[in-house]
């Protein structure tokens, strides 16, 4: 068992297969639920006074000489706005490239196509109640508390804004996420 996000209050489901899709500009708002289905687990922060959730981009800067993976999503170094899934495996340029911004093309031996405009961290709220996501900075975490304890779900509302008129969705684009600060889980042990 862990804690992590659950589509459900029973925390049977994992949020992990939850995909958004867009066909144009909007906000999908989401309930999950933050907790472990084990009651005696426990769920403290090793450095900091509360658990925090955060969104966080997951797209890998581009560096020079890097080897890329299918399916890898980029983000160029230089200011362009825009963000690349790689289409074949190879070893990257050694100086970034012009950029493009439609279709596919090449850096370095790796073949990348052009996903459009770069999906920011900062288009996602989060927030503990549903009427506070109208006043939710976009990128900010939220402080679930200073430990917690597993068999409680706690609801957690995500609005998630695509600001591009492009089609995406989170299996060909997924270069957010949610980052949970460092924690350590242990069991209580004495009430087995």
């Amino acid at each position: 068992m862990a804690f992590k996000l659950y589509t459900d209050k029973t925390m049977r489901n994992d949020a992990w297969t939850l995909l958004y899709n867009y066909k144009s500009t909007g906000s999908v708002d989401t309930e999950l639920y933050f907790g472990s289905p084990n009651p005696y687990e426990i769920l403290t922060p090793v450095e900091d006074e509360q658990i925090t959730l955060t969104p966080v981009n997951l797209a890998d800067e581009w560096k020079p000489n890097q080897v890329y993976a299918v399916n890898q999503i980029i983000a160029p170094a230089k200011a362009g706005g825009y963000m690349y899934r790689c289409i074949k495996a190879a070893r990257g340029s050694a100086e970034e490239p012009e950029w493009w911004q439609t279709g596919t093309g090449y850096v370095g031996n790796a073949l990348f196509m052009c996903l459009g405009l770069v999906f920011r961290y900062t288009d996602i709220k989060l927030a503990l109640n549903k009427k506070d996501l109208d006043t939710a900075i976009g990128g900010e975490g939220i402080k679930l508390g200073k430990q917690l304890q597993g068999g409680v779900a706690i609801p957690v509302y995500i609005r998630d804004t695509n600001t591009s008129y492009d089609n995406r969705d989170d299996k060909t684009d997924a270069c957010r996420g949610l980052e949970l600060n460092k924690t350590i889980t242990t069991t209580n042990t004495t009430d087995y």
